[in-house]
C-alpha cells in the first residue's frame, strides 16, 4: 500500500530536483528529468528504481531505530518512517517523514558514514538555513516538503553516528537479542555488522570532540514552501502533457 503512494509520485526525497534552478530562476534540467522518470513509473506501474541492499542503506535504517530509542528523541517525536503521506489537494505528490511531532514539527534523520556525517554536522552547528540549503540541498528540500505534507511550520534535521561504545553495544544486541526482528529488519542484511571488523563500521571515538547527535531546528521559510509547491504543481501539469 505504501508503495502505491510513492510510485508515480513526486516524493519528498527527490524534491531538490524539482526545486533546482538556473541563474535566471527557471527550473534546471534536473526538474524535467525527474518528470520523465515519474512518467515512466506511471506507464510501467512500478518504481523506476530497484533498491539495492547496500551496507550504508542498511546501517542507516538500523541507526534510525537506535536513535529513536534515545530518551531525548522518543519523548519528543513519534516515528513515522513507514508512513507515506499524500498531499490533500495536489495529485502525484507524497512523502515519508522520519519523525513527527503532530501539529508542531517534522524531522528528517540522516545516519551517514563518517565523511558525510562530519560535513553536515559542522554545517548544522552553524544554525544557518542558507548554508544547509546550499551545501545539503537534498536533505533541506526533503524536510521542507515533509513540513508541507504534515502541515507544520517547524522542521528539524538530525544526524546521528554512534560512539564506539554504543556501536559495541549495538553489535552485542544484534547477537543476543531480537532487535532486528523486533523492528522488521532482516537479520541476513546485517551479517556485516557482526562479522566485519568494527573499525570498518561508522562510529565516533568515545573521546571525539564532535557529538554523536547533531540537530538544527528552524522555521521553514514561507518562500521556500511556496517555491516547492509551485514546482510540484508545474511538474504535475507537465506530467499530463
Amino acid at each position: 500500500m505504501e508503495e502505491e503512494k510513492r510510485n508515480g509520485y513526486f516524493t519528498s526525497s527527490q524534491m531538490s530536483r524539482l526545486c533546482a534552478s538556473l541563474k535566471n530562476g527557471k527550473p534546471s534540467q534536473a526538474f524535467y528529468t525527474y518528470i520523465d522518470e515519474v512518467k515512466g513509473e506511471i506507464a510501467m506501474g512500478r518504481s523506476s528504481d530497484v533498491q539495492v541492499n547496500t551496507k550504508p542503506l542498511k546501517y542507516g535504517s538500523l541507526m534510525e531505530i537506535i536513535l529513536f530509542q534515545k530518551e531525548e528523541i522518543e519523548r519528543e517525536y513519534r516515528m513515522a518512517h513507514k508512513l507515506t503521506i499524500k498531499h490533500d489537494t495536489i495529485e502525484h505528490y507524497s512523502g515519508t517523514p522520519d519523525f513527527i511531532l503532530p501539529g508542531v514539527k517534522v524531522a528528517e534523520v540522516k545516519c551517514y558514514y563518517p565523511k558525510h556525517f562530519a560535513s553536515i554536522s559542522l554545517d548544522l552547528l552553524k544554525k544557518d538555513i542558507e548554508i544547509i540549503k546550499e551545501n545539503h540541498k537534498e536533505v533541506y528540500w526533503q524536510v521542507v516538503s515533509n513540513s508541507i505534507l504534515c502541515d507544520v511550520d517547524k522542521a528539524e534535521i538530525i544526524v546521528f553516528m554512534p560512539y564506539k561504545s554504543e556501536m559495541e553495544q549495538i553489535i552485542k544486541d544484534i547477537e543476543e537479542t531480537n532487535i532486528l526482528e523486533g523492528n522488521n529488519l532482516d537479520p541476513s542484511d546485517y551479517y556485516f555488522m557482526t562479522h566485519d571488523n568494527i573499525n570498518t563500521l561508522p562510529y565516533l571515538p568515545n573521546d571525539s570532540k564532535m557529538n554523536n547527535i547533531n540537530r538544527f531546528e528552524f522555521i521553514v521559510p514561507l518562500e521556500d514552501k511556496e517555491l516547492l509547491i509551485s514546482r510540484v504543481k508545474e511538474a504535475v501539469e507537465l506530467l499530463n502533457t
